[in-house]
């Protein structure tokens, strides 16, 4: 597979590149926002409010390896590395599994 690098924008809660305007999703006036996916947050609220972040780095994982973007190591490694630093699971630490071996989220120096 050729290598496709997106340069964002990013939803902020599972990761997926946003290149066209219908993958982004909306506010309660159904207005377009660009911190998030349409999978992710519809009419101004999470489609799955307590979702974990290690429950979305699996579903985000599953659908990587499902279609061939990479395999599901290489895709679990990335998630890891990158989902805590988006804004969802930084506002949100207790959603995010924080105590849970996570490590520090705010000012974490991977992020």
């Amino acid at each position: 597979m050729p290598s496709q690098e997106s340069r964002g924008p990013f939803c902020q809660s599972c990761s997926m590149p946003l290149t066209r305007p219908e993958e982004f999703g909306s506010d309660k006036s159904g207005y377009r926002v660009n911190d998030y996916c349409r999978h992710c947050y519809m009419g101004g609220a999470f489609t799955d409010p307590d979702v974990t972040m290690e429950q979305m780095i699996d579903r985000c994982v599953s659908i990587m390896a499902r279609r061939n973007i990479m395999p599901e190591a290489k895709a679990r490694e990335l998630l890891n590395r990158v989902m805590p630093c988006m804004k969802r699971w930084r506002a949100h630490p207790a959603a995010a599994g924080a105590g849970k071996g996570r490590g520090a989220w705010a000012g974490d120096e991977q992020c």
